[in-house]
């Protein structure tokens, strides 16, 4: 009875887990969530282009997402591939660095060493190609598309969040103690501490029952 206390004690439902863990990386989770945007637009986008139809756009002023999507920068150069595939792929590779860096936290470990700097060389290499388009977007075709835009601001705040977690200022590199977890966020010192001394009775119980359990064996063998 004492060991199922001291489980229950120190464990967490998966949703109270995902959520500290959330909470210790809110970087990390914002990146996450922004790669299944950007996932999400892209792949509108594709579905829209291989379907030869115009994507639901506004055409007020500069703003014409068929003209743009519609014009030579929309494929990959040489190729009859909408840049939207490698987009999506980008979004896939962006999100899946963040998730590697959730896992390290849900598992209690320290995020792999290299990671912050793959992000922040990955959203720099994206954010390129967006000036490339943002270019071509203003100067060539002198359109802008409204979808498009929604992914370059996705890509830039990637980078911007990528730059703040290398430079070490936003979150953490190693995963927060047991203690952290347990605790809900904002909760005082003295709850803290509440939670730290249940889990230490907790365990002081159970090993009492188990000498307890040891003498009640050796007593018995010595009257056999």
């Amino acid at each position: 009875m004492a060991a199922r206390a001291d489980t229950g004690t120190s464990e967490t439902g998966p949703a109270v887990r995902l959520l500290a863990v959330l909470r210790a990386a809110p970087g990390l989770a914002a990146m996450a969530a922004m790669a299944l945007a950007g996932i999400g637009i892209a792949g509108y986008l594709t579905a829209e282009h291989y379907a030869n139809q115009e994507p639901f756009c506004t055409t007020i002023g500069p703003i014409n997402c068929a003209s743009v999507l519609k014009s030579p920068y929309s494929v990959v150069p040489g190729t009859s591939i909408p840049i939207t595939i490698p987009g999506m792929l980008w979004f896939a590779v962006s999100g899946g660095l963040a998730v590697v860096g959730l896992a390290a936290i849900w598992r209690a470990r320290a995020e792999p060493e290299r990671l912050r700097l793959a992000q922040v060389v990955w959203s720099a290499g994206g954010m390129l190609f967006v000036l490339y388009l943002v270019w071509a977007e203003i100067v060539q075709v002198r359109a802008i598309c409204a979808w498009c835009t929604g992914v370059h601001l996705l890509t830039l705040a990637t980078l911007l969040i990528a730059l703040s977690r290398w430079q070490g200022s936003s979150e953490p590199r190693r995963a927060p103690k047991p203690a952290e977890r347990v605790a809900p966020r904002g909760a005082s010192a003295a709850a803290r501490q509440m939670a730290l001394t249940t889990r230490a009775r907790a365990r002081r119980a159970a090993a009492s029952a188990g000498e307890r359990r040891a003498t009640a064996r050796s007593g018995t063998a010595h009257r056999r």
